[in-house]
C-alpha cells in the first residue's frame, strides 16, 4: 500500500471479539497505522513504511486485516520455491497477506492468529488454491467499516462481506476451536 494511502479499519465490534478471544490483548498487528492502532490497541504494530510482509511476526496471538489494494511482483515477499521459476504478476494485497500469514504460521512464527478478509475471491477461491483449511467464520451483516482517517469516518459497506480463519494455537488446539465457535458464532457462521 502506498504510505499515505487512506485504508480501512476494523469494525469495532469484530476487534471487541478478537480481543477477547485473545485473553484480553492483541499481540501483532502486521498491517496497521498508529492511527488505526488507536482502535486496535495492539502491543504492537508494523505500519507501512515498516513492510510487514517482510518482518518476522513473532507473537503468541496475530490479528490480521490486510490492506485492500494490488501489489505488485516487487511489493510482494521473495519467491520462496526454489526450484520453480514464477511469473510475479499483480495480486490483490490481500491475498498476498494471506498467503504469507500462512506461511509464517507453518513456520511457527506466531503461536495463534486471526485474519480477517472482505474480499470474497481472496477469502473463499485463492484460500482454497492454496489448503488453507482452518475454522472459518463468515459474518452474518456486512462489516462496518472505518476510514483509516483522523475522524474514523463510516465507508459504505453493503456490498462488502466479512470473513474470519481461525489460526488455531498447537497448545489445546480442540478446546481453543471450541472457544473459537462459540464466541464468533454470535457474529456468523462458523465452520470448523
Amino acid at each position: 500500500m502506498p504510505i499515505n494511502a487512506v485504508d480501512f479499519v476494523s469494525p469495532v465490534e469484530l476487534i471487541a471479539t478478537v480481543t477477547a478471544f485473545f485473553d484480553g490483548e492483541i499481540d501483532l498487528d502486521p498491517a496497521s497505522s498508529h492511527n488505526a492502532n488507536k482502535l486496535i490497541h495492539a502491543n504492537r504494530y508494523f505500519c507501512p513504511e515498516h513492510q510487514g510482509l517482510r518482518q518476522i511476526w513473532k507473537a503468541k496471538s496475530v490479528y490480521l486485516y490486510p490492506p485492500r489494494d494490488i501489489l505488485t511482483g516487487a511489493e510482494q515477499p521473495p519467491d520462496r520455491n526454489l526450484w520453480t521459476k514464477k511469473k510475479r504478476f499483480f495480486k490483490s494485497a490481500q491475498r498476498v497477506w494471506m498467503e504469507e500469514m500462512f506461511r509464517k504460521y507453518t513456520l511457527g512464527e506466531f503461536e495463534e492468529g486471526i485474519l480477517f478478509l472482505t474480499s470474497t475471491d481472496v477469502a473463499l477461491l485463492a484460500a482454497q488454491k492454496i489448503g488453507l483449511d482452518l475454522p472459518m467464520c463468515i459474518l452474518k451483516e456486512h462489516p462496518k467499516l472505518r476510514n483509516d482517517d483522523k475522524e474514523f469516518t463510516k465507508v459504505n459497506t453493503n456490498k462488502i462481506y466479512g470473513f474470519l480463519y481461525y489460526f488455531p494455537s498447537p497448545y489445546k488446539a480442540d478446546r481453543k476451536i471450541l472457544e473459537f465457535s462459540a464466541l464468533f458464532s454470535i457474529l456468523g457462521r462458523v465452520y470448523i
